[in-house]
């Protein structure tokens, strides 16, 4: 898969936003995901797949090297609802206010604005980061409920 790729400055700091992921930036997305609690057996082409088939990517790169340092995805049809997945940043660049640069653009992003709401499933440790971008604690009249088709890697 060669796609070029997107890159948006972001107030010219050293981080470029990307939406379209090269080959090398799948590799290195896969090496991300294998630094999460979550995703040690996921493999590159399970990686390739999920990028490929998500309904919004937003990578921030490294602006000098091109070098993938954060990712988020959503599956959404851009109107009633919209998930967030896989909001990750390198471990060498945390603490930098990168996982909030990648929730702002997406949440921000023209495609989701129509969207009515926005879930995300995460650690209750993380709650408290998240609240700061208008998420709470989902408390409705329905229950989430999951029906598993294969053990996840």
């Amino acid at each position: 898969m060669n796609i070029p790729t997107t890159v948006n400055s972001l107030n010219d700091e050293p981080f470029a936003v990307v939406e379209q992921f090269s080959e090398v930036q799948i590799v290195q997305l896969h090496e991300l995901v294998q630094q999460q609690w979550w995703g040690g057996k996921r493999t590159l082409e399970q990686v390739r797949i999920m990028a490929a088939n998500s309904s919004l990517t937003i990578g921030l790169a490294d602006a000098a090297s091109g070098r993938l340092i954060g990712f988020c995805r959503a599956l959404t049809d851009f109107i009633f609802r919209a998930t967030i997945y896989d909001v990750m940043v390198d471990r060498a660049y945390q603490g930098q206010g990168l996982g909030g640069k990648l929730l702002d653009t997406l949440c921000n992003h023209p495609r989701m604005q129509e969207v009515g709401q926005i879930y995300l499933a995460c650690e209750p440790r993380l709650f408290p980061f998240y609240e700061r971008w208008g998420f709470k604690v989902y408390e409705a009249r329905t229950e989430w409920m999951v029906k598993v088709q294969r053990e996840e890697l």
